[in-house]
């Protein structure tokens, strides 16, 4: 085997796994975006919720505090305090 057909051989063994590379960085570049579109969608779904129980904690405190709210958190202690 003569000195050129070496460095032949060892020129497409390179250009060989350079493809290889770019294949796997292609995979991993859409491994990637397909995890990121899911934390993207995650994240807001949980803001989506947040606000939504922030709303229900608002509207909660609202009827907690008012003066049928008040009389009813009060009867439903003094049961609770019966039942023992």
């Amino acid at each position: 085997m003569s000195v050129k057909e070496g460095l032949n051989q060892d020129h497409q063994s390179a250009e060989i796994q350079t493809k290889m590379l770019q294949k796997e960085i292609e995979l991993l570049k859409k491994e990637l975006k397909l995890q990121l579109d899911m934390r993207e969608t995650e994240l807001n779904d949980y803001l989506k919720l947040e606000k939504k129980y922030g709303d229900l904690e608002k509207r909660y405190n609202s009827i907690r505090n008012s003066f049928l709210g008040k009389v009813t958190v009060k009867y439903w202690g003094l049961r609770k305090k019966l039942k023992k």
